[in-house]
């Protein structure tokens, strides 16, 4: 990865760089001959917009009120000197000797932090430069000019260059300076796609075009810093399990909390940092969902095929899907739909519409959550369970979910799946929904993986190192050498499975309801339960081929959104501090259902069921006496 050669200055205990864009607007002769009286060589500066003749100590004070409330890369260190933009026809000019005045006519500059060269005059942008604390990126990037398409990699010893939110004022395009970083399975140009694998990385050159979708966030005025660390092949791994680099640190609770995966750098990012605004990641078979659930941050697996996966890297293309993970919910909605629908006018949602609210429950005779897939096989108590049997997640989960009956005035319908399905299981299919469904994934996905492009990406590599295989883990071996077993008749019979399953839910679950009304279907996501990252999983069994919770999204496409709901206390082993955990729950929608959904978000929040949420370790805004608490 490239060095950064631009030039990193120090004020105020942080760290800068100068935009590397383009040379900067050039301050005329005769006020750079004013620059002299400085010892720096790159002034820090201020730019101001004015259009008034006079600027008084008040207006100033204004501004820089203005300004930090607006801005966290901006601060009074840049008041060396100041730049009036003003029109043309202002006649009386500043006094003072550290405020310039040009005409906003000819210099061009957006207002905020800069440096200022004191030998020529030239005015660059200053971008911030913050450190990785989590170890969630892989690498920063930047682009090469400003109006260019390429990107190019930097060295994370300097930390992630961050521009102002200041020079986006004037932008008016929809995300315009917003922040956001993506998941290294995703092409930018002129980077190199690393896929969780130093070894992919080394044998691959640089992308020449950038992703699709990514195309489309940078078109609508994003500012992509960085890219962020995946698994090994978007493998489902443990922290302990990570073979070429440092797992990501969840920064919820104790800071020593499994982050999940593959997205879990994405997920950490957005959870970790107040200066990213959203992050992207890619959901095969949860790796939205879950990473977003235990980091405490919304999560949006959108409905399959929706938004392009051309020059995104993953197991299949017949389950991956590319999303978004924010802290608020606005944010979540407008980008969100943005990259679900980047053409269409927003839905209209009737203001009088009727909901089906869909509440799976646990068998009446099951008291404690199923242990499945490490607790995520997991649905509602069942109505006749007593409440002292209920997890305090369980009953965070329930609040929420009577508010939502109460906004949405709608009724919630409590139903088995299991007793459901083996009731009315389709033609040819088993009785057990774990039988029938259970396998599709494993079967798939590995068997995908090996013929889609890893078994010759491991044939390549020996052949150019005189036979020396790439580094491999031996869980994602295993998980190789299990695909190159599947038969072309097992990838039928899933195949099968997984239509029959699809048709199933539409015409069964989903089309048992009132069909003039949107149709919800809502299950518990993440409760809060200590998973430490140095727990070592038992491997015995290469998968739980068991029914999983997100099969709604990838064996039938649905929208699949993560809501944090809450946090709950527990006595970490790390601290021996009381600390807290996210909950939250999932929504699902019909496939295409997802600016519904967004819209039934936003009015969640709107009526406070649901709450932005914080960066760093607690979910929800300080209250003024270091208590932490949901918004009700």
């Amino acid at each position: 990865m490239a060095r950064e050669p631009s030039r990193i200055i120090s004020i105020g205990g942080c760290s800068y760089r100068l935009s590397p864009d383009v040379k900067g607007a050039l301050l005329p002769d005769t006020l750079v001959q004013k620059l002299s009286r400085f010892d720096e060589d790159f002034i820090p500066t201020t730019v101001v917009e004015w259009m008034g003749s006079q600027f008084s100590p008040r207006d100033l004070e204004v501004t820089c009120q203005r300004f930090s409330k607006t801005d966290d890369v901006w601060s009074d260190h840049f008041l060396s000197l100041i730049i009036l933009q003003q029109p043309a026809g202002v006649q009386e000019k500043p006094k003072s000797k550290r405020i310039l005045s040009v005409d906003r006519s000819k210099a061009g500059l957006s207002e905020g932090p800069h440096f200022v060269s004191r030998a020529t005059g030239h005015v660059f942008r200053a971008l911030k430069l913050l450190p990785d604390t989590h170890e969630a990126f892989v690498g920063a990037v930047r682009r090469k000019s400003c109006s260019g398409s390429m990107f190019c990699e930097l060295s994370l010893e300097y930390g992630v260059p961050v521009p102002s939110r200041l020079h986006f004022e004037q932008d008016r395009r929809p995300l315009a300076g917003l922040r956001f970083a993506v998941k290294d399975t995703i092409a930018v140009k002129g980077t190199r796609t690393g896929y969780g694998s130093q070894a992919w990385r080394d044998s691959h050159p640089a992308e020449k075009t950038t992703a699709p979708c990514i195309e489309l966030l940078l078109d609508a005025g994003a500012v992509l810093v960085g890219k962020l660390k995946t698994t090994e092949f978007a493998e489902g791994l443990d922290p302990c399990e990570w073979i070429d680099s440092v797992c990501p640190y969840n920064p919820r609770g104790d800071g020593q909390q499994k982050p999940s995966s593959s997205s879990t750098g994405s997920a950490v990012a957005a959870a970790a940092y107040d200066w990213l605004d959203f992050t992207v990641g890619t959901d095969t078979g949860g790796s939205i969902r879950h990473p977003a659930g235990v980091n405490g941050v919304y999560g949006q697996r959108p409905s399959h095929g929706l938004i392009s996966v051309e020059g995104v890297l993953g197991a299949t293309d017949l389950f991956n899907t590319v999303g978004i993970f924010a802290r608020q919910v606005e944010l979540f909605a407008r980008i969100g739909s943005l990259l679900v629908s980047p053409t269409e006018p927003p839905v209209a949602i009737p203001a009088e519409r009727n909901y089906n609210l869909l509440y799976p429950t646990r068998a009446a005779q099951t008291v404690n959550p199923d242990p499945h897939h490490g607790g995520q096989h997991r649905w509602f108590p069942h109505p006749s369970i007593d409440l002292a049997f209920w997890t305090e997640a369980e009953k965070q989960i329930e609040s929420i979910v009577r508010k939502l009956e109460a906004k949405l005035d709608c009724e919630r319908i409590p139903f088995n799946l299991n007793e459901l399905w083996r009731a009315t299981p389709p033609i040819g299919q088993p009785r057990s929904l774990d039988e029938a469904a259970g396998h599709i994934y494993s079967t798939i996905t590995t068997a995908s993986a090996v013929h889609g492009g890893l078994d010759e990406f491991i044939h390549d590599y020996s052949t150019a190192n005189n036979g020396r295989p790439p580094n491999i883990s031996e869980l994602v071996s295993r998980r190789l050498e299990y695909g190159r077993s599947v038969s072309a008749e097992t990838i039928s019979t899933a195949l099968e499975a997984m239509q029959a399953f699809r048709t199933w839910t539409d015409t069964t679950l989903f089309g048992s309801y009132d069909q003039n009304a949107t149709t919800l279907l809502i299950f518990p996501q993440s409760c809060g339960r200590p998973e430490y990252r140095d727990h070592v999983p038992d491997r015995v069994s290469l998968f739980n081929d068991t029914f999983s919770i997100y099969s709604f999204g990838y064996l039938v496409g649905c929208p699949d959104y993560t809501i944090p709901v809450a946090e709950i206390p527990y006595l970490s082993k790390v601290t021996g501090e009381v600390e807290h955990l996210p909950v939250s729950i999932s929504l699902i929608g019909r496939p295409g259902s997802d600016k519904e959904l967004f819209d039934v978000m936003l009015h969640l929040r709107k009526t406070g069921v649901i709450s932005d949420v914080a960066a760093g370790q607690r979910l929800f805004s300080d209250t003024g006496n270091g208590d932490f608490r949901l918004k009700t």
